[in-house]
């Protein structure tokens, strides 16, 4: 019983998001950060949702100890507080991506609290909503930003897992966070369910200020019995990597230097974690270059950056984004 009403408020919920975005966009309001109002409300959803399974553990153990009789009183205050959570969860909007907050009206890029279903949290993210994609598409979840060299990011598998740094400049969002963000776009029907990827996109800027971008039609990795292996890479358009020429990102498993799973110590000569395979190839983790570096294994590294600026010059900021 109570599993459906959990199923029903989500599903209520769902279609709330839609029609206040409807709302909001032929009002032409538009919103440029979230409100103390609703990070209050994000926080109330999350109060509801556990509420709601806590309830549905105990009924489920009374179940097994206790007849299943209940009594006309019983039901009543059943019901009662079923149409309560409804009441309350009517009125509390919750957001899977940044191009669904772009499309509810939040345009002004900056940090928000996302939804990932699948971790059963609310995250933080940074929302790109200035960059035009290739499908002509805006607000992209980062999961990767590179700006400046205050975050160090030569560290361990299990800092790699959880994420670290400061969501406001630079951080790595954690690849728990990665797998659960490839797996978010889930679509329920008649048949089944099944996941459609995100696609990915990688923005870079060289310290001449050239920049050039890689975006990829699919981005998947799995989870952690799998070692967060990159099973998903599929190329679309690009002016970072040459035509006719593979993309630096294989589908490898993800190594640090305290959990190595590349063909050989990559970490020793890139430093910071990655999808390594034969060392040669990318690493948008490794050190942050000095003024007048080139491009080299040795700092943060895109393999033939040399033919979008033939001075080959180290890079000023690199960020990856996620975007259904």
């Amino acid at each position: 019983m109570y599993g459906i009403v959990f199923y029903s408020i989500l599903i209520a919920l769902f279609k709330q998001n839609l029609i206040q975005a409807f709302e909001k966009k032929s009002q032409q309001t538009i919103t440029t950060n979230f409100t103390a109002g609703d990070h209050y409300k994000q926080l109330k959803l999350i109060y509801i949702v556990r509420k709601l399974q806590n309830v549905k553990n105990f009924q489920e153990k009374q179940q097994t100890t206790c007849s299943r009789i209940r009594t006309k009183h019983q039901l009543e205050l059943q019901v009662d507080n079923t149409t309560r959570f409804k009441q309350i969860a009517r009125n509390v909007v919750f957001y899977q991506d940044c191009k669904a907050m772009y499309d509810a009206g939040y345009v002004e890029s900056g940090v928000y609290p996302i939804w990932i279903y699948k971790l059963y949290k609310f995250t933080h993210v940074y929302c790109d909503m200035d960059v035009q994609a290739v499908s002509n598409n805006t607000g992209w979840i980062s999961i990767q930003k590179r700006v400046n060299g205050e975050i160090n990011f030569d560290r361990g598998w299990q800092n790699y897992v959880d994420g670290f740094g400061n969501v406001r400049g630079e951080y790595w969002i954690g690849l728990k966070h990665i797998y659960a963000l490839t797996n978010q776009n889930t679509t329920i029907d008649w048949i089944g369910s099944y996941v459609t990827p995100p696609r990915m996109r990688i923005d870079f800027v060289d310290q001449d200020g050239v920049s050039a971008y890689a975006e990829y039609k699919l981005f998947k990795v799995s989870g952690a019995e799998q070692k967060y292996r990159l099973i998903a890479a599929h190329l679309d358009q690009a002016t970072a990597i040459p035509r006719y020429v593979s993309s630096p990102i294989s589908r490898n498993w993800f190594s640090t230097y305290d959990n190595n799973h590349a063909f050989s110590n990559c970490h020793e000569t890139f430093h910071g974690g990655w999808w390594f395979s034969g060392c040669g190839e990318s690493n948008l983790n490794g050190p942050y270059p000095q003024t007048g570096d080139k491009n080299s294994p040795s700092n943060i590294y895109w393999y033939d950056w040399y033919t979008v600026n033939e001075n080959n010059t180290a890079f000023k900021s690199v960020s990856m984004k996620f975007q259904y």
